[in-house]
């Protein structure tokens, strides 16, 4: 075989696939809420409302269960799955265990380019910190500790990191629609802190701060998930 034809043969395109773009699709509208935690996943409705063939919402529901965000009912089909105080409890956990490291390690390793990253991700998760916003807002977030994680220069890591990062957003996404503005202005001081401290490579400093943003934010996602408890065992007594 020549260089030309394993070229060809082996050669990758950046065009997403339709199998990608199904994905990116239904993932969006579970992180907006447009399927909610409990919504049943019909493949045949969900390819008539987008376009797409069975088989690929199939594969894309299998990726949406490899993240967490549906869960496959036996004989029943998928759900979207909902999160539950302790599954939230456990996720932050592993944050925060992860990203205070990766904060270590950044201030570390991290070249100049990473450094105007930071600038810029913190920058974009200020402006857009409002509740109509909350998805973007979300998005801008991951950038942010996407940029840290990346900046701190371990593979292995940045991996571990990457499985928790959906079920991440969509945590963030519904405590983002309901903080208040003295709650919003504490995160975006904090941010700004994490932000100054990494520039200044002081490795303390940083570590300890992310690992207080992440456990604050768990505080706050826990009490969020206990109230929407409540309210769906409320609306469940009334149907």
């Amino acid at each position: 075989m020549s260089e030309g034809d394993t070229k060809s043969g082996w050669m990758v395109g950046e065009t997403p696939t339709l199998r990608d773009q199904t994905v990116t699709v239904l993932r969006e509208a579970i992180l907006n809420e447009t399927f909610r935690p409990g919504d049943k996943l019909v493949e045949r409705t969900l390819a008539e409302q987008t376009g797409v063939s069975r088989t690929s919402i199939r594969e894309a529901l299998a990726q949406l269960e490899a993240e967490g965000l549906v869960t496959r009912m036996a004989g029943r089909g998928m759900r979207v799955s909902g999160l539950s105080v302790d599954e939230a409890r456990a996720i932050y956990e592993a944050r925060a265990i992860l990203e205070s490291a990766m904060a270590r390690l950044f201030t570390e390793r991290a070249g100049a380019a990473d450094m105007a990253a930071l600038d810029r991700a913190v920058h974009e998760a200020v402006e857009t910190d409002v509740a109509d916003t909350a998805r973007q807002h979300a998005q801008k977030l991951d950038d942010v500790f996407d940029v840290i994680t990346r900046g701190a220069a371990n593979p292995v890591t940045y991996q571990m990191a990457s499985l928790l990062r959906t079920r991440v957003t969509y945590l963030r996404t519904i405590t983002s629609r309901v903080a208040s503005p003295e709650r919003r202005t504490e995160s975006i001081r904090l941010l700004r802190d994490i932000r100054a401290a990494l520039t200044a490579r002081d490795a303390d400093r940083s570590e300890a701060l992310i690992r207080h943003y992440v456990e604050r934010s768990a505080a706050f996602a826990v009490q969020v998930l206990r109230a929407q408890e409540a309210e769906r065992g409320t609306q469940n007594r009334k149907d």
